[in-house]
């Protein structure tokens, strides 16, 4: 099978030279941002100087963004991994039936490192409960992947629909049927707040034993998922957002 070509845009400028269009890539993040053109400025040899054009974002944002920059590219790296929520947290259990509890541990090059650990061995002795630290991206990752492939069975969508549109009559099943067939697809793509909501969403609990792990679905939890994956949800999020 041959694969599809892919055509990229290109113009023309003043002085007739043809200009290829370029993929967005983190180098290109970077120039845009360093860009003062858009604090209503224009540059002349290596000086920049007030334009006459409006600016299209303020100093105060601008000298926000520039104090991230200045930032050690590690500390800001360190800083966003301490900002990832716990996936599980809530949800997670041992085979006792006790709860795992995040924890994490930073090393001192600022590294940080997430775990769940049982706490049946944090209130007696570590090995209490028969299982070890868990690695928090690991147990994550083992979840998400069952969940995915629960999503992307073939005859899923097919089960749930119609019981999605018995609760809301007004879904259209052809459109709730593509944007659920995206969600697998813009995953990664997702905030990890968002990503945890829709786990939470779906999930009633985890459990963990030394060899195996069980996750347990919530009643009409992939229902309301597709409810909310409807074109009509995702309007109302985006009119909220404005």
């Amino acid at each position: 099978m041959k694969g599809k070509r892919r055509h990229k845009k290109s113009w023309v400028t003043q002085d007739a030279k043809v200009r290829q269009s370029r993929l967005i890539d983190k180098s290109l993040i970077y120039k845009i941002l360093n860009n003062r053109t858009y604090l209503g400025e224009l540059r002349h040899k290596e000086q920049w100087y007030q334009a006459e054009h409006q600016p299209l974002i303020d100093r105060e944002l601008w000298d926000k963004v520039h104090a991230i920059f200045a930032t050690n590219s590690r500390v800001r790296g360190n800083d966003t991994r301490s900002k990832v929520p716990y996936l599980l947290k809530g949800i997670v259990f041992g085979n006792d039936g006790r709860a795992l509890s995040p924890w994490h541990t930073t090393k001192k090059n600022g590294r940080r490192y997430r775990y769940y650990i049982p706490q049946h061995d944090t209130k007696e002795h570590a090995g209490a409960s028969g299982l070890p630290r868990l690695p928090a991206a690991e147990l994550e990752s083992a979840v998400l992947d069952q969940l995915r492939a629960i999503l992307r069975a073939p005859d899923l969508l097919s089960e749930v629909i119609p019981q999605a549109i018995k609760l809301d009559p007004t879904l259209e099943e052809a459109k709730v049927t593509v944007a659920m067939t995206r969600l697998d697809a813009i995953w990664e793509q997702l905030f990890p707040a968002e990503q945890a909501r829709i786990v939470k969403l779906l999930v009633e609990k985890v459990i963990v034993s030394p060899n195996d792990l069980e996750v347990r679905l919530r009643a009409n939890g992939i229902e309301r998922l597709v409810l909310e994956m409807s074109p009509k949800s995702i309007e109302q999020e985006k009119e909220a957002m404005v």
